[in-house]
């Protein structure tokens, strides 16, 4: 009884910890979060208007500029917390769950600025590269669990890159060339995606990827229907890239082995 009474008590302050931990980590990017989006929306206003002139009328994800508590700041570190504790479920208090919940933390706040900026800050994609060096240095004295079923090598985080990224980048550079439009895909969406393919090598970045497109095609199309939006709008890609990373990180391998069970 007494060793029970003695696992019960440890699991306790770990989750204790994570949700501790969740909660400080969520206030912190809520900080980062506000911070880009009221610079982004500073910079697009330009220097001589209201918005400068501090009437607090103008808004930013759901805040206006006078410094009062909005919403999103509270479902921010919900989601913050949150992810923290499936990814300590999923890795326990293990290197991986560290990773992650630092890769997630910089997604969250990416999905709440592409989300109300429609930007995705180079400041992001920064965070996310610091990040996977110590992904990439870990993984050469002990393998990363992401990256067993990609083959081994030292090299596996780096050819994450080229999926993700290469792939988007292409996308972009099409839509340019055969749709006029500079706004097929944003190069912020690309460059958030050489991170995200270190932290999952380039088998889960496939899948981060391909399941990313679907729900964003996905909510373009019932947008439509719902006539929420026209076929000449666009939506963030932001939001669903953190998202469908989320998903793999927890059920990557599942899907991966059940999609391609279904192909033979």
């Amino acid at each position: 009884m007494p060793e029970i009474i003695k696992l019960v008590t440890l699991y306790t302050l770990k989750y204790f910890a994570v949700l501790i931990g969740g909660f400080a980590a969520g206030y912190i990017n809520c900080f980062i979060a506000n911070f880009l989006i009221d610079r982004i929306k500073k910079y697009e206003m330009g220097p001589k208007n209201e918005f400068n002139e501090g009437t607090g009328d103008n808004e930013a994800g759901g805040k206006s500029y006078n410094g009062k508590v909005h919403d999103m700041d509270m479902i921010l570190i919900f989601a913050t917390i949150i992810s923290f504790l499936i990814l300590f479920i999923k890795y326990g208090l293990t290197a991986d769950f560290g990773f992650y919940s630092y890769l997630m933390s910089v997604l969250i706040i990416m999905f709440f600025t592409d989300l109300k900026t429609k930007t995705i800050p180079n400041e992001l994609v920064v965070a996310g590269l610091l990040g996977s060096i110590g992904v990439f240095i870990y993984n050469i004295f002990v393998p990363m669990e992401m990256y067993a079923g990609a083959g081994s090598g030292w090299w596996q985080p780096l050819l994450g890159v080229l999926p993700g990224s290469g792939i988007l980048f292409l996308i972009s550079v099409l839509g340019t060339l055969i749709f006029k439009n500079n706004n097929v895909m944003g190069m912020g969406d690309v460059k958030i995606f050489a991170p995200i393919g270190i932290f999952l090598g380039w088998k889960m970045c496939i899948l981060a990827l391909i399941i990313s497109m679907f729900l964003g095609g996905i909510t373009s199309l019932l947008l439509i229907v719902l006539k929420k939006m026209n076929r000449k709008d666009t939506i963030p890609f932001g939001p669903f890239i953190a998202v469908a990373t989320f998903i793999v990180i927890v059920y990557g391998e599942k899907i991966w082995n059940w999609y391609f069970s279904k192909l033979v």
